[in-house]
């Protein structure tokens, strides 16, 4: 495994240390049960004697945080994924409530709870999606009610990776029919709910086609009694919560890709070299060879992305948009890689004799959880934009006088002072020869027009009632865009203003 060189002396240590004990002992064990299906304790007891399941938790709660942090849960998510399934006890547990215990918990919850987790006592599961509440989790349904010291919690959770195994679940429901508190997303809370609980219970164990021997499930709440004192943060803050933990989620759900890639790239390669066809060995088929090198430099970039993300984490930066990038480039090529390791490697690929198909079931899954890659691109799309609003603004144009084509203006140019409607018809008849085929926003029409909001809207509305322009209104009826019409052309300026005719056209073909 690669470092980097933020990564410190502790960090570099674990990766050399994790890779060791993951090629002599995990990846025998743990494939051994994965083959047979079964859930891997017995490597979860070795990841717990050496301390994973604390890298994110302080010291003084028995982890290692100051030294390992969310990258070093990140390397060894990294490594330990190349043993049969063993991000599965790893990565519910360090995002499955450490993160919203530390921050959001009080420390009554961080002493019971955070300990137990750094040891491996006690694994976690993150507990939010529902039979018609996945992508839009905003729509949980299962509800909790406040009976004095205590929470009656009735619905039913599915999808929940490393239920039956984990002791603690990061679990969120609705607590308010209020359509105000929906509005403003006031209608959810968190809490801790351990197994054991009176009315907490497995419903059904998914046949899934990932995971092999990892649970994956539906988890039902029957009037399940949870104390106020399991409750993280106050009422109606998990919404709140439940994001500022998907960055972690996300960043951790990336990282076990990485090595699934790793794993499936050492076998491609290994068939490479020692697949004899027609004389040769396969690896010298040029198109063989592309595809290692693009393994090679789509595993750097995801990589790259990954363990920066996690860095900024470190650093206490919120990085929604690189956490969202990273989850969403690396299983996304974990998926083509694992397919490409699979086509390089023939017959055998598509056999169980190698883990190389497994790799690529979970890799198809992994572009599923923590958000569906889908999700992902849209807030990436969402909140790229406004985050770039600056960066992304296309300049200010006017049209050159001597070149007659529209260009960047550079520095600002005065705005004129708008006295009329006539002035605003100008300015979007000019719009026509500059941006031909778009509308101006308001903010467009004001970067050109010193004008208020009542007096442009007053003019807009009255060109619009002449046809001289176009409006375009939103969803709610507020007018956003405006465009000229051909009518509102002719009213602004000649025919002759409008005509562009290059130098290298032969006039007499010009008519």
């Amino acid at each position: 495994m690669d470092t980097y060189p933020w990564w410190n002396e502790a960090q570099k240590q674990l990766a050399k240390d994790t890779r060791k004990v993951v090629d002599e002992i995990l990846i025998p064990m743990a494939e051994r049960d994965a083959w047979k299906k079964e859930y891997p304790w017995d490597a979860v007891k070795v990841m717990a004697e050496r301390g994973w399941f604390g890298a994110q938790i302080p010291a003084k709660y028995g982890g290692r945080a100051e030294e390992w942090g969310v990258t070093g849960a990140a390397i060894i998510l990294e490594e330990a994924t190349r043993a049969g399934e063993l991000q599965l006890p790893l990565g519910p547990t360090m995002f499955g409530g450490v993160h919203q215990i530390l921050h959001d918990g009080t420390e009554k919850q961080r002493i019971k709870y955070l300990p137990l987790i750094a040891q491996g006592k006690k694994m976690g599961a993150i507990t939010m999606t529902e039979p018609y509440a996945g992508s839009d989790i905003a729509a949980i349904e299962t509800t909790a009610k406040r009976d004095g010291n205590y929470y009656i919690i009735n619905g039913k959770k599915r999808f929940q990776t490393n239920m039956a195994a984990a002791d603690v679940y990061m679990t969120y429901v609705k607590t308010s029919e209020d359509p105000a508190d929906r509005a403003k997303y006031h209608h959810l809370t968190a809490f801790i709910i351990e197994k054991g609980v009176s009315g907490f219970s497995v419903e059904k164990i998914n046949e899934i086609m990932a995971y092999d021997g990892a649970y994956n499930g539906y988890l039902s709440f029957d009037n399940c009694k949870v104390p106020v004192d399991n409750r993280i943060g106050e009422e109606g803050e998990g919404w709140r919560i439940m994001m500022s933990g998907l960055n972690v989620e996300r960043i951790l759900n990336a990282a076990p890709t990485l090595g699934i890639i790793r794993e499936a790239m050492r076998y491609a390669l290994q068939h490479m070299n020692r697949r004899v066809q027609f004389n040769a060995p396969t690896g010298d088929i040029p198109i063989n060879q592309f595809k290692m090198a693009d393994m090679i430099w789509k595993l750097k970039m995801a990589r790259l992305m990954t363990y920066y993300a996690a860095y900024c984490c470190d650093l206490g930066r919120d990085v929604p948009i690189e956490a969202a990038v990273s989850k969403m480039y690396a299983t996304d090529e974990a998926l083509n890689i694992t397919s490409e390791s699979i086509q390089i490697m023939g017959g055998n690929g598509a056999m169980r004799f190698y883990p190389v198909e497994r790799l690529m079931r979970d890799a198809k899954v992994s572009q599923i959880a923590a958000g569906t890659n889908e999700v992902l691109r849209l807030l990436i799309y969402r909140m790229g934009t406004k985050e770039m609003k600056d960066d992304l603004k296309a300049p200010r144009r006017m049209v050159d006088p001597e070149l007659k084509v529209p260009m960047p203006a550079g520095k600002a140019v005065p705005r004129k002072k708008a006295i009329n409607e006539t002035d605003v018809q100008a300015v979007l008849a000019e719009n026509y020869r500059i941006n031909p085929g778009l509308h101006m926003t308001l903010e467009d029409i004001k970067e050109e027009l010193e004008i208020d909001d009542t007096d442009l809207n007053k003019y807009l509305q009255s060109l619009e009632g002449k046809g001289s322009i176009k409006l375009y209104r939103d969803k709610r009826g507020t007018v956003t865009m405006a465009r000229i019409t051909f009518e509102g052309l002719s009213e602004a300026n000649p025919p002759e203003y409008y005509r562009y005719i290059p130098s290298w056209v032969n006039i007499k073909d010009v008519f």
